[in-house]
């Protein structure tokens, strides 16, 4: 689980990216044949962005531009041997979470995405309304919705909730999120430092025996059977049929937000 906050400017797009109304043809993280395959969890009479305006302005909401007016929390279903009716329910469970949270009223969207690479995710995605103590009204507040202790309990919450729902630990926590929130960028940074690291260490595989016997080479895979998909892989890039990695690369292109 990992939240973001974004401004007015943002809504449109975003929108259109969790229904897949907008053009993704581009997207080689989408697989456009599985899109299909995607459902929303909210059900609205009005389109998603209609909704959003109608909510919007029933709350007071401060016109500047960097008014973080929505967040999207993103629940990745653990990597479990579920079925697809335990998958639903998964994501159903979830849904009833965080909108008993946020308040449903509040909730823009919920778009259960199963076209991207990696576990299948819903995007939760509400407009972040708190009240306003002094006039005691409804204001759009991000800061006093997703408070540095609110970032802390969630996931022990929906952990417990889940075992709850499930009646066993499911594994919502994990190393990612045992310690609190983060962001989609940091843990797609952490992902790329790990396959970073990988693929140096299969250079090298191949760097320490180009110069070994046969025996040699028998030897070594006996002493470390992985060292085969490692040579593998490193072949491939000493022919070309795969670039070489090097450190120095554009982080924000690389790790541009789903």
């Amino acid at each position: 689980m990992h939240v973001e906050k974004y401004t007015k400017s943002a809504v449109g797009h975003l929108l259109q990216h969790y229904n897949r109304a907008a053009n993704h043809t581009s997207n080689q993280d989408i697989r456009i044949d599985k899109t299909k395959f995607n459902y929303n969890l909210c059900k609205r009479e009005l389109p998603d962005f209609s909704y959003y305006k109608n909510r919007l302005a029933q709350v007071k909401c401060h016109k500047r531009a960097d008014v973080n007016v929505l967040c999207d929390w993103i629940i990745t279903i653990p990597k479990k041997a579920f079925t697809e009716e335990q998958e639903r329910h998964f994501f159903q469970s979830a849904y009833n979470f965080m909108a008993e949270r946020y308040g449903e009223k509040n909730v823009v969207s919920a778009w259960v995405h199963k076209d991207e690479a990696g576990q299948p995710h819903l995007h939760f995605c509400f407009i972040p309304v708190a009240i306003d103590k002094k006039k005691k009204i409804e204001k759009v507040s991000a800061k006093e919705v997703l408070t540095r202790r609110e970032l802390q309990t969630i996931h022990k919450d929906m952990a417990r909730y889940m075992e709850h729902i499930f009646g066993y630990d499911i594994g919502i926590l994990n190393g990612n999120t045992i310690g609190g929130n983060k962001s989609i960028t940091e843990l797609k940074l952490q992902d790329s430092q790990r396959e970073l690291t990988r693929t140096v260490s299969e250079i090298s595989s191949l760097k320490q025996i180009k110069h070994q016997s046969i025996s040699e080479l028998a030897n070594a895979i006996k002493q470390k059977p992985s060292l085969i998909s490692d040579v593998s892989q490193a072949m491939k890039i000493a022919i070309g049929e795969q670039n070489e990695p090097t450190q120095h690369f554009n982080h924000e292109e690389r790790f541009r937000s789903r």
